[in-house]
């Protein structure tokens, strides 16, 4: 089992960036083997490329790196526009007409939908992953999308990021302590990194 967090970065931003700053918090070097390429579509028992899918870049698992990196994007373009984030999907959501849906939940109302982005990152690590100062699958998260998060906004790039555990998708920094195991909001990293973006945040 593994702990996957999202960060939705809205405003237009080279990808290349993104991702060479991703890098480096996991601590990914120039010889991290990777992939980069355009998504398939799936029809009729066959996978093919369409003009129009996005393009998926990952590092290869097995890289003794503390996060499984992977982003989504378009040259160019957002990842997911406002009337597709807006869109139903019928495998997902629970809407009249498909074969599963359940009247006492009511149609979906689109609340529970990935919000429209530019860029879709994802950090993938082990639930018993242990870090060499005891730091936790969920503290490492926390650090990580903190530390991305200020980079974002030195650039006055507007982000958000997804709680696994809850679904909740949050704005800046506040909720990150949800993800830290107890006692870690006490460390240096928290006290120094993470808590000032917080005041700083409140204050706007």
């Amino acid at each position: 089992m593994t702990l996957d967090t999202r960060v939705y970065v809205l405003d237009e931003i080279a990808y290349k960036d993104v991702w060479l700053k991703c890098n480096q918090l996991i601590g990914a070097t120039e010889n991290t083997r990777f992939t980069n390429e355009q998504t398939k579509t799936y029809r009729d028992g066959e996978r093919f490329v369409e003009p129009g899918n996005p393009w998926w870049i990952w590092n290869a698992p097995g890289q003794g790196l503390c996060a499984l990196l992977d982003m989504h994007y378009r040259p160019s373009a957002p990842y997911r526009s406002a009337a597709q984030a807006a869109a139903h999907d019928e495998d997902i959501c629970n809407m009249p007409g498909v074969s599963w849906y359940d009247p006492e939940d009511g149609p979906c109302d689109g609340s529970g939908h990935r919000p429209a982005c530019w860029l879709e990152i994802s950090f993938d690590t082990a639930y018993g992953y242990k870090g060499d100062d005891g730091e936790g699958c969920g503290d490492l998260h926390a650090r990580l999308v903190a530390k991305l998060g200020q980079w974002l906004d030195e650039r006055g790039v507007r982000w958000l990021w997804k709680n696994e555990f809850t679904g909740e998708v949050h704005s800046g920094y506040e909720r990150l302590i949800d993800l830290c195991s107890g006692g870690f909001e006490a460390t240096a990293w928290f006290r120094t990194s993470v808590l000032p973006a917080i005041k700083a945040h409140a204050r706007d």
